[in-house]
């Protein structure tokens, strides 16, 4: 398959399911994006909990990360997917894909942790930070620059 140009929408990628306990964060340049989940391995997290997903058609598009097992785990995620205000979220992770650039995922076992993943990716560029809770989603920084407009 071609890789489509940026801007252009990766129609053969299966769309990003709920990613529980997950924090994604955008950064524009893919070579800082492996720059940064080297550092979080060397920080200690570790190496298949962190992810970097790169361009339109990303080995790797954002619904293999992870999520609930089994039939009532994959029910309640989809009752909680269709009733949060995450869809836009994540079609914008998408997007960005789309765009060229990078996602970085990082799986959090812990609030110290999770907090510490946010502050290592902050210093390698990372924006659009939103850590996917059991509960609740939580968005610890916004968009940084034009952004960008995702199929709807």
């Amino acid at each position: 398959m071609a890789r489509p140009k940026p801007g252009q929408p990766a129609d053969d990628r299966q769309r990003i399911r709920y990613p529980l306990d997950w924090l994604l964060a955008v950064i524009d340049d893919p070579v800082r994006a492996r720059e940064a989940a080297s550092a979080l391995v060397a920080a200690g997290f570790e190496a298949d909990h962190v992810k970097v997903l790169e361009g339109a058609t990303a080995d790797g598009s954002l619904s293999e990360l992870p999520t609930s097992r089994g039939a009532m785990g994959q029910l309640i995620r989809l009752i909680q997917f269709m009733s949060m205000d995450q869809t836009p979220d994540l079609r914008l992770y998408e997007a960005a894909l789309d765009d060229g650039r990078a996602i970085a995922a990082v799986h959090c076992g812990s609030r110290p942790r999770l907090l510490e993943a946010r502050d290592l990716l902050a210093a390698h560029g990372a924006h659009f930070q939103n850590h996917f809770g059991r509960y609740a989603t939580e968005e610890f920084s916004r968009w940084r620059g034009p952004e960008l407009h995702p199929d709807w």
